[in-house]
């Protein structure tokens, strides 16, 4: 069976047409790489992975009993959520921090990491999207997972505990949105605390915009959702949970009117 340079959870077991993707899910190095000349405090960091997304990812596609596509490796290694074309696909730093691996990377090593790690896991995540796609008969649902720390050096605390980046199309992210700003003591904003127009969310844009399916990229403060057990993270979660599945049921409802209309 061949070495997978990804995780797909609940694989062969998707119930309802929504897939769930967190790109820096893990901060994993190859052992060839030396951990990229980073001490391991520093692979431990916001600059390494997503610091709670895979865990919150994984109670998402749980519950709405459907697969989850996830970066096996570190986004310092290779950064999944960027194009092969980005300059940062391969960032030579990260929040101040240099990255001794990269800062001299040659354009073959950066082929040769596109190759092995980037392109296999986009297109498992295409081949999933498609394939429920042609089991519901619909374009199904794309939520990417991330997380993000409550302020990079040298700047100004971000106030916000989750951030719904979205582009043109807005399906999942009004209803998502109206939920959540009426939590109490949550704040939520749109396209916080980067936008969904930045050309830092590939995955987003080339599965879902560029595919006219349902998308969105999810940004959670990563001090929320570090720990499983606390109530934090079983509340964020909570909310997550009611707000998709207020937004599926939207579209659930679109797509038997639209049935409909045709019979």
């Amino acid at each position: 069976m061949p070495v997978l340079f990804y995780e797909i959870f609940n694989n062969n077991k998707a119930y309802n047409p929504i897939i769930f993707c967190c790109d820096h899910a893990n901060n994993n190095i190859p052992q060839n790489y030396n951990n990229l000349g980073l001490s391991p405090q520093l692979l431990e960091s916001h600059i390494a992975y997503d610091i709670g997304a895979r865990s919150v990812t994984l109670e998402l596609a749980k519950y709405f009993k459907t697969y989850a596509i996830l970066g096996k490796f570190s986004r310092l290694l290779i950064d999944l959520n960027r194009a092969e074309s980005n300059e940062n696909i391969i960032p030579k730093s990260s929040d101040g921090i240099d990255i001794p691996s990269n800062i001299c990377i040659t354009k073959l090593e950066t082929k040769n990491r596109i190759k092995e790690y980037h392109l296999p896991y986009h297109k498992a995540l295409n081949k999933k999207l498609h394939s429920l796609d042609r089991k519901f008969n619909r374009k199904t649902s794309l939520v990417c997972i991330h997380s993000f720390t409550p302020s990079l050096q040298r700047k100004k605390i971000r106030p916000w505990h989750i951030g719904l980046l979205h582009r043109d199309d807005k399906k999942l992210m009004k209803p998502i949105f109206n939920y959540l700003k009426n939590c109490n003591n949550l704040k939520v904003e749109k396209n916080v605390p980067y936008s969904g127009y930045d050309n830092v969310n590939y995955t987003m844009t080339k599965h879902g915009e560029l595919e006219k399916r349902p998308f969105i990229t999810i940004e959670i403060r990563n001090d929320l959702i570090t720990n499983i057990k606390k109530q934090t993270f079983k509340k964020i979660t909570r909310m997550l949970i009611k707000s998709l599945s207020i937004s599926q049921e939207k579209l659930d409802n679109q797509f038997e009117k639209s049935i409909h209309n045709i019979i």
